[in-house]
């Protein structure tokens, strides 16, 4: 097998919980997921299988949408809910005060993760030392936030807000910062990735569907590949394409699907003036 299923990440499993309940189901090795979803969170989860997941790396960027839930007035160690009240205050926090603040957090800054997260610490993860009491120093890292909308008031010390992002942004720190500008403190108390790329909520299954479906769940793995221009090239050069030998590329900038005699040989670019096939992917 080789491709994508879209996966809806019920709350309170891992991404990585649900990798190998897929390896399970579909008695596949190669299985990673494009992007993990804290514990807590529910929503889209691609995940590649066979020779897709050799375009984790060309995937991993792209614009996700979510709908948070953020709670004002307290804060845990974790910035969500399944961690410990560290702080709380009263400082009371309105809609018009919220959105006075929330421009300042569109664009690209500089944001820094929380401590429980999975970014390594010395070969370790940081949730796993901040787990066992160690003061984990973690350093801020760029972030593109595209949108951030507030929605609506879910309950007396809940709102509910829109965002779209790019890659790698923490939207628990997202719901300590803003808090912080309003003056208080706060966590993230729900998330439900709405889309990832290319994969949306509306088109994805459930375990128990994978499990019945099986393969019929399988997307073609040009499917995320869908805004990516493609390059036909003239069947005499099938054999230097296959075989890896240097052909001028005709195309400047970008990555192009690239395709001879109706074969999809993957993603290809131009270096120095000749084609290279970054990820390929003839046989999948």
């Amino acid at each position: 097998m080789n491709g994508f299923i879209n996966i809806i990440k019920p709350v309170g499993a891992t991404a990585s919980d649900i990798v190998v309940c897929l390896k399970n189901i579909l008695h596949e090795r190669k299985v990673g997921h494009l992007g993990t979803l804290d514990p807590g969170a529910s929503g889209v989860l691609p995940v590649a299988v066979g020779q897709a997941t050799k375009l984790f790396s060309f995937l991993t960027d792209k614009i996700k949408y979510y709908r948070a839930f953020f709670t004002f007035g307290k804060t845990t160690d974790t910035l969500d809910s399944y961690g410990i009240v560290t702080e709380r205050n009263d400082v009371c926090v309105d809609t018009d005060i919220i959105r006075g603040v929330l421009s300042g957090f569109v664009g690209e800054f500089e944001q820094m993760p929380p401590s429980y997260s999975a970014k390594s610490v010395d070969g370790v993860r940081a949730y796993k030392l901040a787990r066992n009491g160690v003061d984990v120093s973690l350093s801020p890292k760029k972030i593109t936030v595209y949108e951030i909308e507030l929605i609506s008031k879910s309950s007396d010390d809940t709102y509910v807000f829109d965002i779209k992002c790019g890659g790698g942004t923490y939207i628990r720190s997202l719901a300590r910062d803003i808090a912080k500008a309003c003056g208080t403190v706060g966590y993230m108390s729900g998330l439900i990735r709405i889309q990832s790329g290319a994969f949306c909520l509306e088109d994805a299954y459930t375990l128990d569907e994978v499990r019945e479906l099986k393969e019929k769940c399988l997307l073609d793995i040009r499917y995320p590949l869908k805004d990516v221009e493609s390059y036909v090239f003239d069947d005499k050069y099938f054999d230097d394409i296959d075989f890896g030998r240097k052909i001028k590329c005709p195309f400047e900038i970008g990555y192009r699907r690239i395709y001879c005699r109706d074969v999809f040989f993957g993603l290809g670019r131009n270096v120095d003036g000749i084609l290279k096939i970054d990820y390929y992917l003839k046989n999948a």
